[in-house]
Parts: structure tokens; sequence; C-alpha cells
């Protein structure tokens, strides 16, 4: 599909300003995915994600107008007001990708197509007992997918920040994969703030190669924003994850 041409088309045949300035966004952002899948050399394209954080859900509605079904949260309270908000909306997949409390896995599990922050066994535990709910409850008919995500830096600090140790995919992915209405699905990482982003990423997608030899299907690798998708793509990943670049500058909160 030629994205880029079918957003400036969409631009051109809006009357409302945000939904031209939301095309045009999105015909710049696929451009410059278009050019790095072309740079690298790979055959497929990723997936893009649009993380809708402190936006309303009307901007929600016109990008799902647009064509755009998948939607990025970082938060829950946030997350599930908007998609009770657009839950007439058809195909949109909501994706958890902030640090999650065990306490929010319940809300989570009711609307959240996948979870791209599982980052201890503690939270797995949490988010299959909640999917097990919302399944017995009606709320879902899908397994959740879920993604490992691992903090890349090194060394690791010990500051709470999201993101689990490399050496403990394994023992996540088993915990995972183990658990009956949750789907391992492959790894998610943020490059470390204040480093190049290349070797980082590099360094994930050693490690999605590591685990997809023992879980094939977890071949998703969740990487790149708006200032680092171009060495994402290069090294492999297959969800972007673009927020100020579709929507702009986030408002004040």
């Amino acid at each position: 599909m030629d994205y880029v041409t079918a957003f400036r088309s969409a631009a051109e045949n809006t009357e409302d300003p945000r939904t031209r300035q939301l095309a045009l966004n999105l015909a710049a952002v696929h451009q410059r995915i278009d050019a790095a899948v072309e740079a690298s050399g790979r055959q497929d394209r990723p997936e893009l994600i649009v993380v809708t954080k402190y936006f309303p859900a009307e901007d929600v509605q016109r990008l799902h107008q647009l064509g755009v079904r998948e939607i990025g949260e970082n938060k829950d309270q946030e997350a599930a007001a908007k998609a009770a908000a657009t839950g007439s909306l058809t195909q949109l997949r909501w994706h958890f990708i902030g640090q999650l409390q065990t306490n929010k896995a319940k809300s989570v599990a009711r609307y959240a197509h996948s979870v791209h922050s599982a980052d201890r066994a503690k939270l797995i535990r949490a988010l299959g007992a909640a999917t097990d709910r919302a399944v017995e409850e009606g709320h879902r008919d899908s397994p959740l997918e879920v993604l490992i995500q691992v903090d890349l830096r090194d060394p690791l600090p010990d500051d709470g920040r999201g993101g689990a140790d490399p050496a403990q995919i394994p023992q996540l992915a088993e915990a995972i994969a183990g658990t009956e209405h949750l789907q391992l699905a492959g790894l998610m990482a943020v490059a470390p703030l204040g480093e190049e982003p290349a070797p980082a990423f590099a360094r994930l997608q050693e490690l999605s190669a590591e685990l997809s030899a023992a879980h094939p299907q977890a071949t998703a690798i969740s990487a790149g924003m708006s200032q680092d998708l171009e060495p994402a793509v290069q090294y492999g990943a297959t969800r972007l994850r673009i927020g100020r670049d579709v929507l702009g500058e986030r408002p004040q909160h």
C-alpha cells in the first residue's frame, strides 16, 4: 500500500483542519518509514502504532477515519477512558506501552490488544489472572498479546525504570507462554537516553533472535519512536511507536 499518497489524498479531501494536519503528518512519517526500509534493504515493512498520550478521543476518531487502526497509550486511566469513548469504532486495536502496575491489569485486560511492557513475573501473573477473568466475563474473546520490555542500559542501574534485565527474558517468556490466555509476541525496548540508539537496537535484535529460536511465534520487535525510527528499522523493528511526529507536541498536562 502507498501510505504516503493515500494520506496526502486524504488531506486534500477533508475540510477539518485537524484531520488535514494529522493526514499530512502521517504521510511524512510513512515517507520516513519507506526511506528507512529501503535503506536497510528489508523486504518487510514495520507496523505503525500511533501513540495518542494526552491527546483527546476525538483525535483517535480522526485517526480511525484516516484508516489508522493501531493506537498506543501509556497510562491505563487515560487509555480506558478513550477505549470506552471510541468503542463503536471497528477494528481499532489498543497497545498499552507504558509501565504497568499490577493493580491495573484487570482494567487493561478488558480493552487492550497487546501489552508491550511486561517486565516482571508478578505482572505476568496479574495479566494472566485478569485476562482469564475478562474472557469469562465476555470482555474479550482472544488472547492478550504480551511483549517483554527489556532494559538495554549497560550497566543496569537500580532506579525503578521499566524494563527487565536481558538475562530474565527466558524465564519471563516461559511464564507468558505457559499462561492460557496470554500470547507471547516478542520484545520491546526504549533506546537509552543520551546514547546513540543504533547499538541498543542492534542488541535488541540479537535478543529477539534468541527468543524466537526458543519461541518461534515471538518475532515482534517493538522499538523506535519519533526521534529514532530509522535505526530501529535498520535493526529489525516490526512495530514503531510514534506520537509527536503524528499528533504534534503534547499539550501541557
